[in-house]
């Protein structure tokens, strides 16, 4: 659940995969930095809302690229259109 400074509420659902070579992952896993281009990490997202400034979202399918950094998950999120 997203909670937007003007009082609106987005809950967002959202499903992925993070894969790579078994070393990679374990460095994850001790919570390493890992450059995001040594492992694969892809997720789906969807939203419900129903503030009328953020509608839009509840008609959108979105795109996660992330990278796991040791202070946790970070996703550029893109509309597919």
């Amino acid at each position: 659940m997203l909670a937007i400074e003007d009082g609106a509420h987005i809950f967002v659902q959202y499903r992925g995969v993070r894969v790579g070579p078994p070393e990679v992952m374990q460095r994850l896993a001790k919570g390493e930095a890992v450059p995001r281009d040594q492992y694969y990490f892809r997720t789906s997202l969807t939203f419900e809302t129903g503030h009328a400034t953020y509608r839009w979202l509840n008609d959108i399918l979105a795109i996660g690229v992330g990278e796991r950094p040791p202070s946790g998950p970070i996703y550029d999120v893109f509309a597919v259109t």
